[in-house]
């Protein structure tokens, strides 16, 4: 009974420590390209249970690993038939760069607008207030004061 155990549970062990080799079947690679069946999901996320476009890309990835290709080459394949509409992100070239590094610039673009514009309403001269109306001469304080009065009364 001990020699069973023993045998599970290294089985159990090598099942789940031995390194995984990623191929169609694994969400690894499938992970990285896109479901031509117009979903917007990866390969490997696509939940239409009969698929025939991810089939057809997971068959491709299946037979070019067969034949010994890394995945870069597999990328390279791939794009070179479907086009870069494939990939699951954009490259990091050219235009695609925008993709990347557009939201960044935008979330500065909006902190330096904010700060500016907290910069310039802190910045702001100080209502008047009626209490102290500024640069007034005693003639035009005391004139004011009574226009006030006869006003009130």
């Amino acid at each position: 009974m001990r020699s069973v155990w023993l045998a599970a549970v290294g089985a159990a062990f090598v099942l789940l420590v031995a390194p995984h080799h990623a191929h169609a079947g694994d969400r690894g690679l499938a992970s990285a390209f896109m479901c031509q069946c117009g979903c917007g999901l990866t390969l490997a996320s696509c939940t239409h249970a009969s698929c025939g476009p991810r089939d057809q890309v997971l068959g491709e990835i299946a037979a070019l690993e067969r034949q010994g290709r890394s995945p870069a080459q597999i990328t390279a394949a791939l794009v070179a038939t479907y086009g870069e509409v494939i990939l699951g992100a954009p490259t990091r070239r050219g235009f695609n760069l925008l993709a990347w590094w557009g939201p960044y610039g935008a979330m500065a673009a909006g902190a330096a607008l904010i700060l500016g514009l907290g910069l310039s309403w802190v910045r702001r001269p100080k209502a008047i207030t009626p209490d102290s109306p500024p640069g007034l001469s005693p003639q035009q304080r005391e004139h004011l004061e009574r226009e006030l009065a006869a006003f009130n009364d």
